[in-house]
């Protein structure tokens, strides 16, 4: 097989290749106690913040649930797969309880990793760029691609995604994506006048935007916005950097909300406060689901950035045959289906079959239709054509960019 290039892993990145999770775990408990009083706090009313569901995940690993003797698989994850819909079939199938602690952003699932004894977790859903880190640090065991039919059915572009590889070595499978274009209040901006991430910059567009508070995607799409011929967004050099935080800071005064609850941008769209911003579909969709029918989202001329989720067995799992087949069951195209319209956010499945088990009203919703100017593709087609995944920097340390970041957030 030709070698898989993977252009998430970096060379400043490469040198830690050899740091074991145990090692790690060793210097990083220096900071541990630094840590926990960092930790975001368990919020029942969305799942902007990190929540445990089910029964709280204990230290040690998996043991013998107290109803029917069966056991117990944990899994640190995004928001949504937890909901009952996706996971129940799961767990009557195998007879098993599922613990999930869920997180916000690929730096809170390291930390909760990193302050969790070996063995707490036995599946991580991770996105892509993240699944570079949890290998340098051993937390993931490899998979045999052999193990997953499925894959035959994934779209060209999560068949054989380089973010879930190391060099050929399968260590994720996809279950779930999406894009951070232009969301936006129909009712104050016509469609055809979001063409451009220039928009974001308009005057009579003061004090009405929201934003995902995340560095990655949003200075991503500053990246393209500026850059939109760079086949990485996030390989600038330093003067490129700097002309991507002054972008930002020239978009400030639109700004009037940025944050990670998913919920607050939700009903800030919904009572009008913000008209716009740069948080794709994903945010706005449950929204449009209720009847708001006067959003919506579009990939700028320039492209966006695109966000994917993959599920990978924990090294340390004390039940790796059954974290093995959760990771199957995820590849599955009715759960893909069901996750794609999960009640926390929405999003699109790699899995193609997944469609044949939405409803209209659903595939309407998630892009599953024609495109109109696209002669046989559909909307879902296009936005994996005109978005780049989001990745880590590139010529930079993270720091720099996220520096670079609260000088934006702090303007």
């Amino acid at each position: 097989m030709k070698p898989r290039y993977n252009p998430l892993i970096t060379g400043r990145e490469m040198s830690f290749r050899a740091l074991t999770r145990r090692r790690f775990i060793r210097y990083a408990s220096l900071g541990a106690g630094a840590l926990a009083a960092t930790k975001l706090a368990s919020c029942a009313s969305g799942p902007e913040t990190a929540e445990t569901t089910g029964t709280e995940v204990a230290a040690g690993g998996a043991e013998e649930s107290a109803g029917d003797g069966g056991k117990t698989l944990r899994i640190l994850s995004w928001a949504g797969y937890d909901e009952p819909e996706i996971i129940g079939p799961f767990e009557e199938k195998m007879g098993v309880k599922v613990e999930f602690k869920t997180y916000v952003g690929g730096e809170q699932m390291l930390q909760f990793f990193n302050q969790s004894p070996p063995g707490t977790f036995d599946g991580i859903i991770s996105d892509g760029e993240y699944v570079v880190k949890l290998v340098e640090i051993g937390a993931i065991s490899k998979l045999n691609a052999a193990d997953f039919d499925t894959l035959a059915d994934y779209n060209s572009v999560y068949k054989e995604f380089p973010g879930f590889y190391q060099g050929d070595q399968l260590m994720a499978v996809g279950t779930r994506f999406g894009n951070y274009g232009i969301a936006f209040n129909t009712k104050f901006i016509k469609p055809e006048e979001v063409t451009s991430w220039e928009i974001l910059a308009r005057e009579d567009l003061q004090g009405k935007l929201a934003f995902f508070d995340w560095y990655l995607p949003n200075m991503g799409n500053a990246s393209l916005a500026l850059f939109p011929d760079n086949p990485n967004p996030y390989d600038l050099t330093d003067a490129q950097l700097v002309q991507v935080k002054d972008w930002m800071v020239k978009l400030k005064p639109n700004v009037a909300l940025i944050t990670p609850n998913i919920q607050d941008i939700t009903n800030a769209f919904i009572n009008e406060s913000v008209i716009a911003g740069p948080v794709g579909d994903w945010l706005i969709q449950n929204a449009i689901a209720d009847g708001q029918s006067q959003f919506a989202a579009v990939v700028p001329k320039e492209g966006a950035i695109r966000w994917s989720e993959g599920a990978t067995v924990a090294a340390d799992s004390k039940n790796p045959d059954l974290a093995l087949e959760w990771v199957k069951y995820m590849s599955t195209p009715e759960v893909q289906a069901r996750l794609a319209n999960a009640k926390a956010y929405k999003g699109l499945a790699p899995n193609l079959k997944a469609v044949d088990h939405l409803s209209d009203g659903e595939k309407n919703l998630l892009g599953y239709i024609p495109d109109p100017d696209n002669a046989g593709k559909t909307i879902v087609d296009m936005q994996l054509e005109r978005t780049r995944a989001r990745q880590l920097p590139v010529q930079q340390p993270e720091q720099a960019w996220q520096d670079f970041y609260n000088e934006f957030k702090t303007s």
